[in-house]
């Protein structure tokens, strides 16, 4: 289950910006411009989407620098991603900034309204969300900042802030007394502390400081826990 909570937040990255040399060919949108002076730029216009494999972007408008290799992309930008399980991800927010170069990038919402993401099961109802800010660093590292709220069937988060590290299969919830509940799987429970961490390997949920919760394992046949 904590594997699930974790996908949630790391899936948003893995949909990386096309090569240089693919710009022009995989992007469509309504219009395309190509400016050389006084420094290489590629603008997309209208309908713009980009999609390679089981990832899709799409916006109002997008713009690529061939130096420093930066884009932006404007107005209703929006990451749809199928895992191999048939989920469907989703992300979408106003803005967002990704360095091709370092692999960093920012999404953010409209003015006063948070970024927002869904994970759908092929059946079932989808678990949802919500952040001021969503910001990532490659594949390695991604942050969700401001008001971060996850409900859904399986599963409930809130906190100020989320941190995962993909290296480690590491999700910490900080900021507001954070909460975090785990509501299917082989057992359930909710933990509230100073820091709340959710572990892929092994699975299990941690926090500090001032802390409480509750944990329910499901029987086993026989009537073993």
């Amino acid at each position: 289950m904590i594997g699930a909570l974790i996908l949630l937040f790391s899936v948003s990255a893995q949909a990386q910006a096309p090569a240089p040399k693919a710009v022009g060919s995989v992007v469509r949108s309504k219009e395309w411009v190509i400016r050389r002076s006084p420094h290489r730029e590629e603008e997309f216009v209208g309908e713009v989407s980009y999609r390679k494999g089981p990832s899709l972007l799409t916006s109002d408008w997008a713009l690529f620098k061939h130096e420093p290799q930066t884009w932006k992309a404007r107005g209703r930008v929006r990451l749809r991603h199928e895992l191999e399980s048939g989920d469907r991800v989703e992300v979408s927010g106003e803005t967002a900034d990704f360095d091709q170069k370092s692999g960093n990038g920012v999404l953010l919402g409209p003015q006063g309204v948070p970024v927002s993401y869904s994970r759908t099961p092929l059946e079932g109802e989808p678990d949802l969300g919500t952040a001021r800010r969503l910001e990532w660093e490659g594949q390695e590292r991604i942050r969700l900042i401001g008001d971060v709220k996850v409900w859904g069937p399986r599963l409930a988060v809130q906190g100020d802030r989320a941190d995962y590290e993909a290296k480690d299969g590491r999700l910490a919830v900080t900021g507001g007394r954070p909460v975090v509940q785990v509501l299917q799987g082989d057992w359930t429970g909710a933990v509230q502390g100073d820091t709340v961490t959710a572990l892929q390997r092994p699975d299990r949920l941690h926090a500090d400081g001032k802390t409480r919760g509750w944990i329910k394992f499901k029987e086993k046949p026989g009537g073993k826990r």
